[in-house]
């Protein structure tokens, strides 16, 4: 020891006086090094505790042995490392090389920040909903990534993501995810083939009992394409599971024929119409039969309110793509207000102003969609049948405005899926399984003919897709709010027209797992809590959740399901190997609203307003 370590040990400082040194990092000033310890160290409160999420309480990072946890220090990284790695590879395609730079530093120090557990960032992109990004972090109690709640934080880096995309103009249309989504999509080609040639033979009109028998089995379709989700696999592809065997599909394009041929690891088919029935029993609640009947009632019932109620004041022409049951408008009288038409516009077409409409304009139904790909198209087929089927006469799809959880549709996405469908060039010849040896002296059996799967009726399917979008049967949306980190209960405080948008709905159908956190508010419920209670007052409209489990919260389950599946597999909520189909019938009245509509504030045109066109 030096004479100075010496001199300094003789002052014999008290414990207390020890413990009160400031560590800046360096060793040598630490009270061991300069007073030759050891001490007793003194233990601070530390916000992480090694137990799972305690029954009623947010899910959040500070619980050690929730998937929260695990998300936020393994997942989350992972995907952050893998968009690095992918523009360092193709920054030269997408972005001049200082906006590449500028976007790897970004989200190098986004990942460090998170896996450090910093506090989060203002942006600094100036805009009306990042200004409301800084007030909300402005306000938390928490601000740190893993003490806060899990959504929001999961909210909060894809939303930072994004900034780096904003902050430079040649990364403005940059979607990171966009290769994943695009092979996801490309490898699910067989799969969409199937379900394409049993969907044509569900819309053409049907008696009531196969209707509804096809919409069980379509929403069950939904249900376990809610199994390819990129974010939970950390981008990586994703399998099905059927009969306990793994298939690995890829697809290939033949040189010659320019067709998209099938290359499986093993030759069993993927037949989603079989999976539903070799994973019923890992289907733990079932409301499919419920949520067919009351939806169907309510759209006859809303169709009749619709036809006998009397046409509402409008100004100008029909509106464009206005279907049976809607009322048409008449002329405005000369007293009220006109709206200037819109640019390039002789009249704009016109439905009742929101805040005063009780009556919704037509029959609609609403998908808040979930995962791009097949999942997506799952969804597309569903709305197809609805319509079809004459159940609905619209249907919403409510996507993300920006690239978000890796793999959430967008606008782009919808339409990528739409135009893979047309163009599509996919065959592959399944040959029949061997039949028995024939008995002695028997002549031996004919084979079966193979079966076929090619993309005739997807592209068919597709260009019919194409026509109901431009017609405005397909209506793809993307508000704020779906990319806010606020939990559904909140929404109507938050963002009272996007509640009252849901309510013209015949129902509502919300996909996928990030969704129903959102519904449950991000609360480790009692797993046997009923569905509606679980909601906490969210109820615009009646709501049917689908979603495989891949987060640690549920509601809704059978007595003693969740200690059983527990005890045989403690990490059974994050494989997506279950699902669960959860109906609420309740729903809020529409009324006239008790504050004006978000296109004119305070100058509102009453009953006539000009500008809206999704309703």
């Amino acid at each position: 020891m030096s004479s100075k370590q010496e001199i300094i040990k003789t002052k014999s400082p008290s414990i207390a006086s020890v413990a009160s040194i400031k560590n800046d990092g360096n060793d040598w000033c630490t009270p061991d090094f300069i007073y030759g310890g050891p001490f007793i160290k003194v233990e601070k409160p530390e916000p992480f505790l090694d137990t799972v999420t305690p029954i009623n309480l947010q899910l959040q990072g500070t619980f050690k042995k929730s998937f929260a946890y695990y998300s936020l220090k393994e997942r989350l990284p992972i995907i952050l490392t893998k968009v690095i790695d992918y523009l360092s590879r193709e920054g030269s395609k997408k972005a001049n090389a200082e906006d590449v730079q500028f976007f790897i530093k970004f989200t190098n120090k986004l990942k460090s920040d998170l896996m450090t557990n910093k506090k989060y960032d203002p942006f600094t992109f100036e805009s009306a909903e990042t200004k409301k990004w800084n007030t909300w972090l402005e306000n938390l109690d928490n601000s740190h990534y893993f003490t806060n709640t899990w959504v929001f934080t999961e909210c909060y880096v894809y939303r930072k993501l994004r900034e780096a995309c904003e902050l430079r103009k040649s990364l403005e249309n940059f979607d990171p995810f966009e290769q994943q989504k695009t092979t996801a999509l490309n490898n699910s080609m067989e799969i969409m083939c199937i379900v394409a040639d049993r969907l044509v033979t569900m819309l053409p009109p049907s008696e009531k009992d196969k209707r509804k028998a096809d919409f069980i089995t379509l929403l069950k379709i939904c249900l376990w394409a809610n199994k390819c989700d990129l974010s939970l696999s950390a981008g990586e592809q994703v399998s099905f599971k059927s009969k306990q065997n793994v298939v690995e599909a890829t697809s290939v394009t033949d040189a010659k024929s320019k067709t998209t041929i099938s290359q499986v690891s093993i030759q069993e088919l993927i037949d989603p119409f079989e999976m539903i029935i070799d994973f019923k029993d890992k289907l733990l609640v079932d409301d499919t039969a419920k949520a067919a009947d009351q939806v169907v009632t309510k759209a006859e019932n809303m169709a009749k309110a619709i036809d006998g109620a009397p046409p509402p004041t409008a100004m100008g022409s029909e509106s464009k793509g206005s279907l049976k049951g809607s009322p048409p408008p008449t002329p405005a009288p000369a007293s009220l207000p006109q709206a200037p038409p819109g640019e390039g516009e002789a009249e704009t077409p016109q439905i009742p102003c929101p805040a005063k409409m009780t009556i919704p304009q037509a029959v609609i139904f609403d998908i808040v969609c979930d995962n791009a790909g097949y999942e997506l198209f799952a969804d597309v087929c569903f709305a197809h049948f609805l319509v079809s089927q004459e159940i609905v006469q619209k249907v919403r799809f409510h996507v993300k405005k920006m690239p978000w959880f890796v793999s959430d549709a967008t606008p782009v996405d919808f339409k990528q899926l739409i135009d893979t469908c047309i163009k599509a060039n996919y065959r592959r010849e399944i040959p029949s399984e061997p039949k028995p040896e024939p008995a002695e002296g028997e002549a031996p059996p004919e084979p079966d003919p193979p079966r076929i799967i090619n993309s005739d009726n997807l592209k068919q399917l597709g260009e019919q897709w194409q026509k109901l979008y431009e017609n405005g049967t397909f209506i793809v949306l993307c508000e704020d709010y779906w990319t806010y980190p606020h939990v559904y209960k909140d929404m109507k405080r938050i963002d009272n027209n996007m509640y009252r948008k849901l309510q013209y709905a015949v129902a509502v159908l919300f996909k996928g797992d990030l969704n129903y956190r959102k519904l449950l508010g991000e609360r480790n419920c009692n797993p046997v809590l009923g569905f509606e209670a679980a909601l906490q007052g969210f109820i615009p409209a009646p709501i049917i959740a689908v979603r495989t489990i891949k987060a640690d919260l549920v509601c809704g389950l059978p007595k003693g399901k969740w200690d059983q599946l527990t005890k045989a597999d403690d990490k059974w909520m994050q494989s997506g190997d279950y699902g669960v189909i959860q109906f609420c019938s309740k729903a809020e009245p529409l009324k006239v609203s008790d504050r004006p509509c978000i296109d004119y504030g305070d100058t509102c045109f009453s009953v006539t307003c000009p500008v809206h066109t999704d309703i």
